[in-house]
């Protein structure tokens, strides 16, 4: 019946037609009403029969899986028998993008193109064109017991979550932090980043190939904060020019505090400088501090586990182009 209420219209109208040809009388009319109408009944039941047999195939796989399946998904037989789920994310597009992802606007017929994500679990295969709903009902199905493999975006996470896990063992050592970076200076960034984040801040990494005389542009509590961030060896401490030109960039900047991090110390020059103009210095030393503080003293006792990798919907705004991602943003 549900296939009947769909198509209501269109069969409203194909009546209305069929009346107008059996009132006119005309014998060769009248036979192609007859032949029109043997065909929608025709066209009628198969989708009647099409839509039982969908309807039943739903019934069977949630059964087989345990779990309702929401509206809008297609159910089909999988090609093989999958004891281990497979799943791929298809998130929006612009049918015409610039490089970034976001809308060509040269171009006027553009539109946003949801493309299906598919998950092949047992004897069936699911597919969505609503990825944050299809991501969800991946979700319920682990939850279920059912193992599914993970997506090239949880890889992707669980890899940052681990990465981050060895940055946090560094900072335990007061001699790791130097002998971990000294031949990756930007990657000494990114753990001051992480450690500041865990402090409660906003940060955003600025390019390396863009050295403005700040690393970190943070923000908590209303209050803007740049840190120039210097991997040095313990026995080559920090000098004024490096604090005279974070200062510099805080003349158009305009922010609240200036921080100095460094591996290493700060000569007598750039601390007497630092209190002349206001500026925070962690040394070595106080780096490490901090990091058993945030961390703890001790290196992680595990790895990051599967729960460590499931999505978030930040996660997934990220993968989405910058100019739709507020179209999903409320959906979590």
């Amino acid at each position: 019946m549900g296939v009947i209420a769909e198509n209501r219209d269109m069969i409203d109208q194909f009546l209305s037609v069929l009346r107008t040809l059996v009132e006119t009388e005309n014998p060769v009319l009248v036979l192609l009403g007859v032949v029109i109408t043997v065909f929608v009944v025709v066209w009628v039941l198969l989708m009647l029969i099409n839509a039982a047999i969908i309807g039943m195939r739903r019934l069977r796989a949630e059964a087989d899986v345990g779990v309702r399946i929401p509206m809008g998904f297609r159910v089909k037989p999988a090609k093989i028998n999958r004891e281990t789920g497979a799943f791929i994310l298809v998130y929006p597009r612009w049918q015409k993008a610039n490089k970034d992802g976001t809308r060509n606007y040269r171009y006027r017929d553009n539109a946003v193109v949801k493309g299906f994500s598919v998950l092949e679990l047992g004897r069936w295969r699911f597919a969505s064109r609503s990825v944050l709903q299809f991501y969800e009902f991946v979700v319920r199905l682990r939850s279920m017991g059912h193992v599914i493999a993970p997506s090239r975006e949880e890889m992707e996470k669980l890899n940052q979550v681990s990465a981050r896990a060895r940055l946090r063992w560094t900072g335990n050592t007061s001699g790791g932090l130097y002998h971990r970076f000294a031949e990756a200076p930007s990657q000494f960034e990114t753990f001051c980043a992480e450690l500041y984040r865990e402090l409660g801040y906003q940060v955003e990494v600025t390019p390396p190939v863009a050295d403005g005389g700040f690393d970190l542009d943070m923000f908590r509590s209303g209050e803007r904060t740049l840190v120039e961030c210097k991997c040095f060896k313990p026995d080559n401490p920090v000098g004024r020019p490096v604090l005279q030109k974070l200062f510099g960039a805080n003349a158009t900047e305009n922010a609240n505090r200036l921080i100095a991090v460094t591996t290493s110390t700060f000569s007598r020059g750039a601390i007497a400088y630092a209190k002349e103009v206001g500026i925070e210095l962690v040394e070595g030393r106080d780096l490490v501090a901090m990091c058993s503080r945030v961390w703890g003293a001790h290196s992680p006792t595990q790895e990051p586990m599967m729960e460590d990798a499931q999505l978030s919907l930040e996660d997934h705004l990220l993968n989405m182009p910058i100019d739709i991602r507020d179209r999903y943003a409320s959906l979590g």
